[in-house]
């Protein structure tokens, strides 16, 4: 897997997580680009990648089940081709729950995601 396409799963992952309460919120939008530099330490480029890809998800208003299917899909297709490793998976986990937990804490809805989202990387 390329670089480009883990953060382009990373963005759709947290556009998911975003929507799932049912209205993306400002501070989830701002914490996902803080979280993107601690969690990562991407150059401007990759980080680019995760921002776009969000933004995209978010114009065309993709419904959360089509954008959570995508991250999974890439996710799956390219985890050999790339240190799609038990670290890598710990990092996207958090910054999912730090990108749920941005505005009013983890509601029922994201934790459903985030539960589902374990259970999904275990099985690759």
């Amino acid at each position: 897997m390329s670089k480009k396409n883990i953060f382009k799963a990373m963005g759709s992952l947290a556009y998911a997580i975003a929507v799932a309460d049912g209205e993306i919120q400002p501070e989830e939008k701002s914490t996902i680009k803080k979280l993107v530099l601690n969690e990562f330490d991407l150059s401007d480029i990759d980080n680019a990648w995760i921002t776009n890809m969000f933004n995209e998800l978010e114009e065309k208003q993709i419904t959360l089940e089509d954008a959570y299917q995508y991250a999974l899909d890439t996710l799956e297709s390219n985890r050999f081709a790339y240190d799609f490793d038990e670290e890598m998976k710990k990092k996207c986990l958090r910054f999912i729950e730090k990108t749920a937990d941005s505005f009013d804490g983890i509601d029922n809805s994201e934790r459903q995601i985030i539960k589902r989202l374990k259970t999904d990387l275990n099985k690759f």
